[in-house]
């Protein structure tokens, strides 16, 4: 058993050397492990800072249409149920955000339960805190708010967008570790930062909605479904599983992170196979079966989670399914005519979120790095696609990237067609983007050609640089002004 196992290793070693030239050691990589967390916590620390900066920029004008009726009229309401009857009652529960207990009718509630439990418990953590901060000396103004946190639409506002702040810092922690396990240390050091350090990912944390949430854990599922390919661990399907049901129960749309623990597991049985008629021996049963099973245990673990943070989606479950799929899907597709969804009619579908993207979301010097990047990361997941059709051995380092693709190809597929293109929509694309991104630049550093290693310096230079330049001038443009409503409005008076 024990030569068996060498020989499929020592296999796995002769195909990552084949098919990832790309993938030699380049100085980030050699970083000592001390100066590379350190700078893996600055780039926290200035990610939370963006992120945090200015949190409650527009004094509660409630300037987000999403963000105002989630603030107002679905978390100030909630309340903790009386009794476990009261709980179970999805008409008289105070805990369900699908249906009206005092008026006994259905609420449109389209956003995801889990983050909107999540911003009611720290505005509520806000408001105990209110009077230490009085002691502490905070103006007068923030003491005011914190106090209010719980029963105001402005205060829970800000103490939902603190919560977006801290899970899209979060998503920064989590990119480096999947890029790390994708591509290597350096390039999930690089991609962490580009990920800090985009626009709309800052944009996005100053609002009480749901997008940051589902990136975060999509990412978090993605990167348990490359620790089940690699290690064949059980952490990998706990994280997996619980990833993507946290991610589904945030928005529903990132219901097609599903397919990740499926694909991980047509890895796992096809990496066993060929290393082991490559290495001329029997395969692992155990493997075979943890692949199989991890099929049923991932998908159970994800319904588990996601009932546990979005009850009232089972419970009530008609109200659930009218307010998701019905409303908003006539919304996305352009069945319902919405005043706010008819600025993207004759809008290209795919090419204009793509578009967006580039222009606002990264800007063009990011933007079109990324560009480069994803294409290479779909040239090289191409070839390993080839490889396996022809019966290859592929290494599992390799494998893992075909998750990334797993989850990107069916939802901008989905997303992509739809008519309400909304830059949001592709916040659980960024960090992928960003990933590939990063390999491509760290696969050119470490190229043996000069002019390789020198164009690679410089597109990462671009990249970085331009990242930087347009997060830290969307900041200081928008959070450390006026509102344009009250700018406008004294215009007007004077």
């Amino acid at each position: 058993a024990q030569l068996s196992q060498a020989a499929r290793q020592l296999n796995a070693a002769s195909a990552l050397t084949t098919l990832l030239p790309l993938n030699a050691a380049p100085a980030a990589s050699r970083l000592p492990n001390w100066l590379v967390y350190l700078l893996l916590i600055a780039l926290l620390a200035t990610g939370l800072a963006l992120r945090t900066w200015h949190v409650g920029f527009d004094y509660g004008a409630g300037s987000h249409p999403d963000e105002r009726s989630t603030a107002c009229f679905y978390a100030t309401p909630l309340r903790l149920p009386d009794s476990w009857e009261q709980f179970q009652d999805p008409h008289q529960s105070p805990l369900n955000p699908l249906w009206s207990v005092a008026e006994q009718r259905a609420r449109s509630f389209t956003y995801g339960h889990f983050p909107l439990y999540l911003g009611a418990a720290a505005a509520q953590g806000l408001h105990a805190l209110a009077p230490l901060a009085e002691r502490a000396g905070l103006s007068t103004d923030t003491v005011a708010m914190m106090a209010r946190a719980n029963v105001a639409c402005d205060g829970m506002a800000v103490a939902g967008r603190l919560v977006m702040a801290l899970l899209d810092t979060l998503t920064i922690l989590l990119v480096f570790f999947l890029g790390r396990r994708l591509f290597g240390r350096g390039a999930g050091l690089l991609a962490a930062a580009l990920y800090a350090f985009t626009a709309q990912a800052v944009q996005l944390s100053h609002f009480f909605a749901m997008d940051p949430a589902s990136t975060t854990f999509t990412v978090l599922a993605i990167w348990g479904a490359v620790i089940m390919v690699q290690d064949r661990s059980w952490r990998g399907l706990f994280l997996t599983g619980v990833g993507a049901g946290l991610a589904i129960a945030s928005k529903f749309s990132a219901l097609p992170i599903l397919a990740a623990p499926v694909v991980a597991a047509m890895c796992i049985l096809y990496s066993e196979w060929s290393e082991s008629r490559e290495a001329d021996v029997p395969a692992d049963g155990r493997t075979q079966l943890y692949a199989l099973l991890g099929i049923p245990f991932t998908l159970l673990l994800a319904v588990a989670a996601f009932f546990v943070t979005s009850p009232y989606a089972i419970l009530d479950w008609r109200s659930f399914l009218q307010a998701t799929l019905v409303e908003q899907g006539a919304m996305v597709r352009g069945v319902a005519d919405m005043p706010f969804t008819r600025q993207y009619r004759n809008t290209i579908p795919y090419l204009y979120f793509i578009q967006q993207q580039v222009q606002w979301g990264m800007w063009w010097p990011l933007g079109i790095v990324s560009l480069g990047g994803v294409g290479w990361g779909l040239w090289r997941i191409l070839g390993t696609l080839w490889q396996m059709v022809r019966r290859r051995l592929v290494a599992r380092p390799v494998l893992g990237e075909l998750l990334v693709w797993a989850w990107l190809i069916p939802y901008f597929g989905l997303t992509g067609a739809f008519l309400a293109k909304f830059n949001r929509y592709m916040s659980p694309v960024l960090p992928f983007v960003m990933i590939l991104t990063a390999g491509l630049l760290v696969a050119l550093l470490a190229r043996p050609v000069p002019w390789q290693r020198w164009s690679g310096a410089l597109l990462t230079l671009v990249a970085l640089l331009g990242g930087i330049f347009w997060s830290v001038a969307y900041v200081n443009g928008v959070y450390n002004r006026d509102h344009t409503w009250y700018t406008a409005s004294r215009w007007m008076y004077e």
